[in-house]
């Protein structure tokens, strides 16, 4: 699968990019990310076995997991950063301005999506911001098809309800 998985390199590597700046990733993080999802790939025993038709989807599950190593490296990493700050600013009372309070919708949205659970949270990312079907979703994850159908379900009618209990949506 090398010359194959060469190509998959440059049909997905701007969606793999893509993938982990939505997921807050500085771009410079994310270019490194996108370079170890591939190296994964290439070295996983599964490359020759995974459908084609899988192929993107199946990236996507290593991408999530380079994800998942990632932030628990960096949260490692800033561990004694955070507590500084924090005793710094409890030192110094430093107070933080309010906001504005004015979202729009789409931060709206954001902080909803932010309020589900993990799970949902990223089932959600993957359906609508990264345009992955249920099926590769699932793929990705490694639940069945089933689950992410009635996860994603639920999890769209407690956006629009909300949507529409703070009136933004009728």
């Amino acid at each position: 699968m090398g010359s194959d998985l060469a190509d998959v390199f440059r049909r997905e590597a701007g969606g793999l990019l893509g993938f982990f700046i939505k997921r807050d990733v500085p771009a410079e993080d994310a270019a490194d990310l996108v370079s170890d999802t591939f190296l994964a790939a290439w070295r996983s025993s599964r490359t020759s076995t995974v459908p084609p038709d899988l192929i993107r989807a199946w990236l996507f599950g290593i991408a999530r997991k380079t994800l998942s190593r990632y932030r628990r490296g960096r949260s490692r990493r800033s561990a004694l950063g955070d507590r500084l700050r924090a005793t710094l600013a409890a030192d110094s009372a430093i107070q933080q301005p309010a906001g504005s309070g004015d979202h729009d919708l789409h931060d709206h949205v954001r902080a909803l999506i932010a309020c589900l659970p993990e799970i949902d949270r990223e089932i959600v990312r993957l359906v609508y911001w990264d345009g992955f079907t249920q099926e590769e979703v699932a793929t990705i994850l490694g639940k069945p098809a089933t689950a992410i159908r009635a996860r994603l379900s639920r999890a769209r009618k407690l956006l629009r309800d909300q949507l529409a209990e703070s009136g933004d949506v009728e």
